[in-house]
Formats: C-alpha cells, structure tokens, sequence
C-alpha cells in the first residue's frame, strides 16, 4: 500500500490537507489522481469552455456540443473506475461547488454511484 501526503487510501473521497495548486506527483497524491487532473482540465478548455462560450452560429455550436459530448464519455468510462471516481471526487471538492462545472460533475458522479453496483474496483450497471 502507497503512502500519500495528501491522502491516506486511494479511495478516500477527501483530502487529509488541501494540496496546493499546482501539478502534483505521486508521493502526494494517486497516479489516478494526476490523470484525472489533467483529462478535467482538458474537459474543461476544450469541451466545457467552448460549450458555454459558443455563438449563435448553429455550425460552432454543434462542433462544440460534439467535443463536450466526446470528452464526457471519455470522463464517463474513466469514472466507472473506483480510484478515479474517487479522484473525481476529491478534485472537485476543490472548485467553487455553486459553478456550473461542479455541478455537472456532482451529477454525473451521482450518476455513477445511484443504480450501479461495485464490483471489485469498477462500479457496473
């Protein structure tokens, strides 16, 4: 078992202390945890920014909805894996939870944990 500074199990939905902000390494925080800060981020400035920015025009309104759209089954299929579930859990537990974005992921991640059973370290329908 690994110890982190920042966490005590892989699964734990809360920080011991907040990390700061800035890219973190593996003594800190899970592996899973490093990814899922980056594919957030690249959810965030490539699908969700785009999506809310997105002008009238029909043609860049689709091709943004169509990049959130991927990137979230993206995020989705990552999510029904328990350690990044649960770094999910523990990035968002850092934002602002009245913007949009974490609302968002609250749903989703409550979509996860409503109607899905865990079986070893994935949760299925």
């Amino acid at each position: 078992m690994m110890n982190y500074i920042y966490v005590s199990d892989i699964y734990d939905d809360h920080y011991i202390s907040s990390p700061p902000l800035r890219r973190l390494s593996e003594k800190e925080v899970p592996e899973e945890e490093i990814e899922i800060r980056d594919i957030l981020l690249c959810w965030y400035e490539a699908g969700f920014l785009p999506l809310q920015h997105s002008r009238q025009l029909p043609s860049e309104f689709l091709d943004s909805k169509m990049t959130f759209e991927r990137l979230t089954r993206t995020l989705n299929r990552l999510m029904k894996c328990k350690a990044y579930f649960f770094a999910v859990k523990r990035v968002i537990s850092m934002w602002n939870s009245d913007s949009l974005e974490c609302r968002y992921l609250t749903y989703l991640l409550h979509k996860h944990s409503q109607g899905s059973q865990l079986v070893g370290d994935c949760f299925l329908p």
